[in-house]
């Protein structure tokens, strides 16, 4: 994984499952990508974005809310860091 908008997908599921402490749906993590991220996507690119990282091992999908993986997990802890 590299690309640049995947992690901060990954970051603002981060910050939401974070806040809520449960799974998280796409309206929530489009809504921390423009707050918390500054990044602009719609719903269907986001979309598309966690199938991949869904199948690839980043992302648990449960009913259309999304959690991140003991994988993913470091991995947007350092997305974070550097953004600071």
């Amino acid at each position: 994984m590299g690309d640049k908008i995947e992690y901060a997908v990954l970051a603002a599921l981060g910050v939401i499952e974070d806040d809520i402490q449960e799974s998280v749906s796409i309206d929530e993590i489009l809504l921390s990508l423009r707050a918390d991220i500054k990044i602009k996507l719609n719903v269907s690119k986001i979309a598309g974005i966690l199938q991949k990282l869904e199948k690839d091992g980043y992302v648990k999908n449960n009913q259309n809310k999304y959690s991140l993986t003991e994988k993913s997990q470091e991995m947007v802890d350092d997305f974070l860091e550097a953004q600071t």
